[in-house]
């Protein structure tokens, strides 16, 4: 636990803890927490913490109410059920931290990271403390403007689930794939925040402000939205029901999905000057483009749509099985529940693409032969993509880009990974028993056994030794 920068504003006045006596603190709460003879209660209630360091400890249950902890880490921390009532927390990293049921009323996050921190069931309503003087009387605590204490914030895939939340979030609020299910929103405040690919099914959102908020991709099925602003919001690639949206005061200038009347052409006639285009190598015919359209429950196996362009589209529940679309463009596509069942999608692009639940049993996403290319490939992309839950048993993964991905839950069955990119992909509760991940990629991954992979590429190495000599 080292030293950090100057303290913040808040913490003026309020001397930094003793290292050792915060150290003794927290071996007493580990007793606590286990429920060993001996044990004590953590209590840092309007201590200054700023630039300390808690990765990793379980502070579960702990009182740290007004707590001064301005930049200071609790990566991966257990914060179960802690109270952090009116806690400066400006520039914190809680980066996987677990917050779930937590109180957090009144306190600042502004610049902090919650990227991947589980906060379900927490409260993050307003609140402020409150000092009584030497004569008796009762005044607040200054902690700064209520309504910027989210300024800048990141909450990327972050589990906002059934939070009960304030009226304000604060501008930049970065809440990208973040889930939000259930969640109570009536009258927050979201104007101009990042919300693409989040999930908001059955969250109350009455009387929010979502001005110009970007909900591309998001999942709002069964959302409450009477009352609320949704003006110049972006809709592209959402899954809803338009009963739901209309609800909302105001929907002026909000960007909706296309439907398939708004191609102007036949699906039919469209695949048909797709295949001309591609069998005379652009000579003829016109490429397929379906970019925006929602083409929910699209039901068309053994398709040949090798290089189309799908980005922004919705194919929920689409069925595509044994079909072919290598170098296809899915980027920002709602393909939750779709079937990529045996379907050739070598080089294809996923990047950011919701596929929820999908099923790619067998399916070929391995890196495609560039014609001409001496030997290089195209690697398929799914960067950044929501692959939580899905079926990818048996699939060819080798040379995929995996960067930024979600894929917790999936199932890696006897899958193929080799020289895959993983770096800073989330493999939480993923099923991947047997899989060989020794050639990948696998910096900040999360949800993988380290000393596994080590062995596994330990076991290459000797292996690859083997066969030299």
């Amino acid at each position: 636990m080292g030293k950090g920068p100057p303290m913040s504003d808040s913490a003026v006045g309020y001397a930094q803890m003793d290292i050792q006596e915060l150290k003794d603190a927290l071996q007493l709460h580990l007793k606590f927490v286990k429920r060993q003879r001996g044990g004590d209660r953590l209590n840092l209630s309007h201590k200054n913490v700023e630039s300390l360091r808690f990765d990793k400890i379980d502070l579960s249950d702990a009182e740290l109410v007004g707590l001064h902890a301005a930049n200071a880490s609790f990566r991966g921390a257990l914060l179960t059920r802690a109270n952090l009532f009116g806690a400066d927390l400006t520039g914190v990293d809680f980066a996987n931290a677990d917050l779930t049921r937590a109180d957090l009323r009144g306190a600042r996050f502004a610049r902090a990271n919650l990227e991947g921190a589980d906060l379900t069931d927490s409260d993050l309503r307003e609140g402020q403390i409150m000092r009584q003087s030497d004569e008796g009387e009762l005044s607040y605590v200054d902690n700064g403007d209520s309504d910027s204490r989210f300024d800048d914030a990141n909450l990327r895939h972050s589990n906002l689930e059934k939070v009960r939340m304030g009226r304000a979030m604060g501008s930049g609020t970065d809440l990208f794939q973040a889930n939000l299910k259930g969640a109570r929103l009536s009258g927050c405040d979201f104007t101009g925040a990042d919300l693409s690919g989040a999930v908001l099914d059955g969250a109350d959102l009455s009387d929010a402000n979502l001005a110009r908020a970007n909900l591309k991709g998001a999942e709002m099925i069964g959302v409450v939205l009477d009352g609320a602003c949704l003006e110049g919001v972006d809709l592209t690639a959402a899954r809803f029901r338009r009963s739901e949206i209309m609800a909302a005061k105001s929907v002026e200038g909000a960007i909706m999905p296309r439907t398939a009347e708004d191609l102007g052409i036949s699906v039919d006639e469209l695949m048909a000057d797709h295949k001309a285009w591609m069998m005379s190598g652009g000579a003829k015919g016109e490429q397929a483009v379906f970019k925006g359209i929602d083409l929910t429950g699209f039901a068309h196996p053994g398709i040949a749509l090798s290089a189309a362009e799908f980005s922004d589209a919705i194919l929920t529940h689409a069925n595509f099985e044994h079909s072919f679309f290598s170098m296809a463009n899915f980027s920002g596509a709602m393909l939750a529940h779709v079937n990529f069942s045996h379907v050739d999608l070598r080089g294809a692009k996923f990047q950011c693409a919701k596929m929820t639940k999908a099923s790619l049993v067998s399916a070929d996403l391995s890196a495609m032969p560039i014609a001409g290319g001496g030997g290089r490939t195209w690697p398929t992309n799914l960067r950044g993509a929501n692959l939580v839950d899905a079926d990818l048993t048996h699939a060819d993964l080798s040379q995929c880009d995996f960067t930024g991905a979600t894929l917790q839950g999936a199932d890696l069955t006897s899958v193929d990974v080799s020289g895959a990119n993983f770096d800073g992909a989330d493999l939480t509760n993923a099923i991947v028993e047997g899989v060989d991940f020794s050639s990948c990629v696998l910096t900040d991954v999360m949800g993988i056994d380290a000393s596994v992979i080590q062995k596994q590429k330990k076991a290459s190495a000797a292996a690859a030794k083997t066969a030299a000599g």
